[in-house]
């Protein structure tokens, strides 16, 4: 036997076919039982068509389900560059470290060996 207990799918209603709900609701009289038969046949509650009525007063074009949470932000387009060129530039600066190593050890040995660094030949006739 299966000893979960499985979520409850309630009815996925669309912006239309909320809206004729709210609106045959809306046309009985307060107390007449047509309105708790309305909301027994569609499985919905009163404080259900209280958040539709909500949300159409703030002025939302819509009655679909909305996501709790914050509004995801839309992705900026440069941010995979940026990212890219953050990664490039640290590379360059480890290389750059590297090569300043390098030179300093070859300055350290030709001082060492008492090498001269070379001077610059000159190209005049």
């Amino acid at each position: 036997m299966d000893d979960m207990t499985h979520p409850i799918d309630r009815p996925t209603l669309s912006t239309a076919e909320r809206q004729a709900i709210l609106d045959e609701y809306d046309s009985y009289p307060r107390g007449d039982p047509r309105r708790g038969a309305i909301l027994r046949q569609h499985g919905l509650y009163t404080s259900q068509l209280a958040k539709w009525r909500q949300r159409l007063r703030r002025g939302a074009t819509s009655l679909d389900n909305q996501r709790p949470g914050p509004v995801p932000q839309p992705a900026n387009p440069l941010a995979d560059e940026n990212a890219r060129l953050r990664r490039e530039n640290a590379r360059l600066q480890h290389q750059l470290t590297k090569a300043t190593a390098i030179i300093d050890i070859q300055k350290k040995m030709a001082t060492l060996l008492g090498l001269a660094a070379a001077a610059p030949m000159d190209n005049e006739s």
